[in-house]
């Protein structure tokens, strides 16, 4: 089987390792005049997210204006610095991720049955939503520089600790030196928070309860 047939019988599992691999991109670039790499690496990542809404019962052209929204909105900000171009690119990136990971849900609920390449959505589904909520945290900062803090530093959160930020919370494991610093923050946090929770609670708990043996010979 070609590499292309693998990953078009694999599209999640694809979606998954595209996102690893921003994943550990991302510290690199995550500084001074690494803008534009990290934003191509999150085009990246998008891209490959609205193709796989195509699996899906979601209709892929929503998804896809949201990212077009995203980038092109932020990248205006990174040109002109207008907070309100990058307030609003950030809700088109964090919109066209959440639409993503709900589109996935249903591309993974859609039947009764577990399949292989929705166990590897399940990852994916989990990352899309990090990403959206690390989004919606730059977002937030833009129009707040300091809703998030850390102990004895100064200035806005990078994008790798917003998106670490976002990771933990959703995961609900709660180790993250940042604290949020406003009301505002708090109150997503804890929506971020409940989120994972009921992700893992209800969608990959019912997939679990889903698996089916398969027949011996």
């Amino acid at each position: 089987m070609s590499v292309m047939m693998r990953l078009a019988h694999m599209p999640s599992r694809t979606l998954l390792l595209v996102q690893l691999a921003a994943v550990l991109l991302y510290p690199w670039f995550d500084g001074p005049g690494g803008h534009l790499v990290l934003s191509a690496i999150s085009v990246g990542v998008l891209s490959a997210a609205v193709l796989m809404v195509r699996r899906s019962p979601r209709e892929t052209w929503i998804a896809l204006a949201l990212a077009v929204l995203g980038v092109v909105t932020f990248g205006l900000y990174r040109l002109t610095g207008s907070t309100a171009l990058g307030v609003i690119g950030a809700a088109g990136y964090a919109a066209a991720f959440f639409y993503s990971a709900i589109a996935l849900i249903g591309y993974m609920m859609q039947d009764e049955r577990t399949t292989a390449d929705e166990m590897w959505a399940a990852g994916a589904t989990f990352m899309l939503f990090a990403e959206a909520y690390a989004w919606v945290f730059m977002g937030v900062q833009l129009l707040s520089p300091n809703a998030f803090v850390i102990a004895g530093a100064t200035g806005p959160m990078s994008w790798v600790q917003l998106l670490f930020l976002s990771s933990t919370n959703f995961s609900a494991t709660g180790l993250s030196d940042i604290s949020p610093a406003t009301p505002q923050a708090r109150v997503l946090l804890i929506v971020a928070q409940w989120n994972g929770v009921m992700y893992l609670a209800i969608v990959v708990a019912r997939m679990a309860g889903m698996i089916r043996s398969r027949p011996r010979i």
